[in-house]
C-alpha cells in the first residue's frame, strides 16, 4: 500500500459497485472496505421484493483487473492534502495494523448505519432483545433466531424483507410502521412488551424482540478533523458533480443521502463514473 493511487474508493458497496461497472476505476486504483466481501450493506437481506436491480449487481459484480481491493479493512481517518498537486491520504486499519494510502483522488462510499433505539431516545427500561436488521440478519445467517416473537419497527422495503425473513425462519413477526410512534420498551432482563401511540390511542404488544428499523444515518464519524463538510444529520454535503469541498474528494451512496433502501445509490455511481471517467489523471 506504498503506491500512489489515481484513486481510492472507501465501500464496496452498491454505490461503488455501480461506478466500477461504469468504467471509473481503471489502472492504480484501491477499493477498501471492512466486510470480508463485496455487496454491501443490503446483502445480508438479499434476494428479496424490491431489490432485483441492487441483486443482480451483486451477483454478477466481477471486479476489474488492475483494482487493489482490501476486505477487513476499515478507514478511520482521512488527511487531505495540504497543496495543490500533492495527494490526499487515507488511514486504514487491518489485522496487520494501521496503514496509510496516499491517492491523487477519493470516493467515499462507506454508506450508512443503522439508527439504534438510543438515537431516538424511546423510554422504558434497557431489555435484552432490542436490535438492528442487520444483527437479526446475521443472526439468521448463522442459524440462530433472534427471538420467537419480534415486533418490526419501520416502513422500509429493507424492514419488509426483515419481516418475510423472520417469519420464514419461524419468527412470529408483527409488522408496526412509522405512523405510529414508538412510545416505551418494557421488561427485564429481556424485551416483553412494546408500547405504541397511533392516532392518539395507545397500543401493547407482547414481543420478546424489537427490531429497530426506523432509519439509517450516515457513516460519517471517522471523517471527523478531516474538514471535509457534513450537514446537520451528518450527510456528507457535495456538488452536482458529487465533489465535496475538497478537491479530488468525492462522495456518494448513503453516505451522502441516508436510506435504508438505497433509493439513490446505484444511479449516483453511474452518474460520477459519467461525470468523471476521463478527469481522473
Amino acid at each position: 500500500m506504498d503506491n500512489l493511487y489515481r484513486l481510492a474508493i472507501v465501500g464496496a458497496g452498491l454505490s461503488s459497485l455501480s461506478a466500477i461497472n461504469s468504467g471509473i476505476a481503471r489502472e492504480k486504483t484501491i477499493l477498501i472496505d471492512y466486510a470480508d466481501a463485496t455487496g454491501g450493506f443490503l446483502k445480508p437481506a438479499l434476494p428479496a421484493p424490491g431489490f432485483e436491480t441492487a441483486w443482480d449487481l451483486i451477483e454478477s459484480f466481477h471486479m476489474p483487473a488492475g483494482i487493489a481491493a482490501c476486505f477487513k479493512t476499515t478507514a478511520v481517518g482521512l488527511l487531505p492534502a495540504l497543496a495543490p498537486g500533492e495527494p490526499h491520504t487515507l488511514i486504514a486499519r487491518r489485522s496487520e495494523g494501521t496503514v496509510e494510502i496516499h491517492t491523487r483522488r477519493i470516493l467515499i462510499a462507506c454508506g450508512g448505519l443503522e439508527l439504534t433505539r438510543e438515537h431516538a431516545q424511546v423510554p422504558g427500561t434497557r431489555p435484552a432483545g432490542v436490535i438492528t436488521p442487520m444483527l437479526a440478519h446475521q443472526l439468521l445467517s448463522r442459524g440462530y433466531l433472534p427471538g420467537r416473537r419480534a415486533v418490526i419497527y419501520g416502513d422500509s422495503n429493507y424492514a419488509l424483507a426483515t419481516s418475510r425473513r423472520l417469519a420464514a425462519a419461524g419468527v412470529k413477526v408483527t409488522h408496526v410502521g412509522l405512523d405510529a410512534l414508538l412510545m416505551q420498551i418494557l421488561g427485564f432482563p429481556r424485551v416483553e412488551v412494546v408500547r405504541f401511540l397511533r392516532d392518539g390511542q395507545l397500543f401493547d404488544l407482547e414481543a420478546d424482540t424489537l427490531i429497530y428499523a426506523a432509519g439509517m444515518m450516515a457513516n460519517t464519524h471517522w471523517l471527523k478533523g478531516s474538514g471535509i463538510i457534513t450537514k446537520t444529520d451528518g450527510a456528507i454535503e457535495v456538488d452536482g458533480h458529487y465533489q465535496t469541498n475538497i478537491s479530488g474528494i468525492f462522495a456518494i451512496g448513503t453516505v451522502t443521502s441516508p436510506s435504508l433502501d438505497h433509493t439513490a445509490s446505484i444511479a449516483m455511481g453511474k452518474e460520477v463514473a459519467s461525470l468523471l471517467i476521463g478527469g481522473f489523471s
